[in-house]
């Protein structure tokens, strides 16, 4: 694959859709086979306090594992089981690391690791999911639903010819 290439996004996903009023926008990359995306922790991302809320930690962790299991399996994934450690809070104005990576896979699931690491390297949470891939119907109305621009790997180098 090509190195540091932005993967396409979608138009409602909460952590990449481009017209979802509520979402964080973040574009993923794929880099020598680890995606990636980063975040600076918003007010709107709060949980306590100043703690970045748990559950948009485990987005951006589903989002990177996710799109780890589909540049793998080169078809559109949904996620079946996910576990997280959540070992140092984030906090608002944090700038975030998150990677996702392919751990193993099988003739019908596909297992990632993820983490978030803060500016520093520490690493904040990390996470276990498997991901099955979508029926043909269900990935055909996804992959028609992706948005690529002119530094974005076309989901046709993805997931083949047929993906359009």
């Amino acid at each position: 694959m090509h190195p540091a290439k932005a993967l396409p996004w979608t138009r409602a996903c909460f952590v990449c859709g481009q017209d979802n009023p509520h979402g964080l926008r973040l574009r993923c990359r794929l880099e020598g086979g680890v995606v990636s995306l980063s975040h600076t922790a918003r007010e709107a991302d709060l949980g306590w306090k100043t703690f970045v809320h748990g559950g948009i930690t485990m987005a951006l962790l589903d989002e990177a594992m996710a799109w780890a299991a589909m540049v793998a399996a080169r078809r559109p994934c949904v996620t079946a089981e996910m576990t997280a450690r959540l070992r140092l809070p984030a906090a608002v104005g944090m700038r975030l690391r998150v990677e996702g990576r392919l751990r193993g896979q099988g003739s019908r699931m596909l297992s990632t690791t993820g983490r978030v690491l803060d500016e520093q390297g520490r690493e904040l949470a990390c996470a276990a999911a498997k991901f099955v891939p979508m029926s043909p119907e269900q990935a055909g109305t996804w992959i028609h639903d992706l948005i690529a621009g002119p530094d974005t790997l076309r989901p046709e180098e993805l997931f083949g010819a047929d993906a359009r």
